[in-house]
């Protein structure tokens, strides 16, 4: 009975029927892969290769990719597990010079590598940081309060590191946005994952990411250019 759902469900898949997201994530991948014949994205997380299909078998592009680590982070009583997460996807959006938002795992391993604590920075709550200076938050930018009330910016691109404390940020400021870390384009799948560049062309075709699937530049425009809107992706 499972594997005729399975069959069922990739079925109405590929006729293009509203499949809710909650039964793609139990439909098999492969099988909905190879029962699919429309314009399709498949990926394997084993071989760590990419390839765009349509029809039975022909194959438009093969590509290397990174993928996840499979590594989990814990701290402060959370966990990450960072798997690029197998099953039935869809391109909800394409993204032109896309920017990554830092999660709060990225301060969490920084703050592990090098031995810092964590302290977070809340709007409307300044942070006295004992020599006569105050951290705090105007249009959306993290930077000083001298004694005379002047205000300084901080860096954008930079960690905000005193003593031994590592300050995150609120989400909305612009000290999280971080252009150029997902290359030229993204293929945004939801759930916070999506196909996209990186500048470290060295880690493409490795198990080292935290989630999204990694391409080399031209591979990604490619898939940018050509895949639209819509398309699945079949990953397993």
């Amino acid at each position: 009975m499972k594997h005729l759902w399975i069959a069922v469900t990739a079925a109405a898949l590929t006729a293009g029927a509203d499949v809710s997201s909650q039964a793609r994530r139990f439909v098999d991948p492969r099988a909905a892969a190879r029962a699919d014949t429309a314009l399709r994205v498949v990926v394997s997380l084993q071989a760590r290769r990419l390839w765009v299909v349509t029809g039975q078998s022909d194959t438009l592009l093969a590509a290397p990719v990174a993928v996840g680590s499979g590594k989990t982070l814990r701290a402060s009583g959370r966990t990450w597990t960072f798997n690029t997460p197998r099953g039935v996807h869809v391109v909800r959006s394409k993204e032109e010079d896309p920017i990554w938002v830092r999660p709060d795992w990225s301060y969490v391993e920084v703050a592990q590598k090098h031995g810092f604590r964590l302290a977070w920075i809340e709007p409307g709550k300044p942070i006295e940081l004992g020599d006569e200076r105050v951290l705090e938050i105007r249009d959306q930018v993290v930077g000083f309060r001298s004694v005379l009330g002047n205000f300084s910016p901080l860096p954008t691109n930079e960690e905000i590191v005193f003593g031994r404390a590592l300050y995150v940020p609120p989400i909305e400021t612009l000290n999280r946005r971080v252009p150029g870390q997902l290359g030229r384009y993204r293929l945004n799948l939801g759930g916070g994952i999506g196909l996209h560049g990186t500048p470290d062309a060295k880690s493409v075709g490795r198990a080292v990411t935290h989630g999204c699937v990694r391409l080399h530049d031209t591979d990604l425009e490619w898939l940018y250019v050509h895949v639209p809107v819509g398309t699945s992706v079949y990953i397993f």
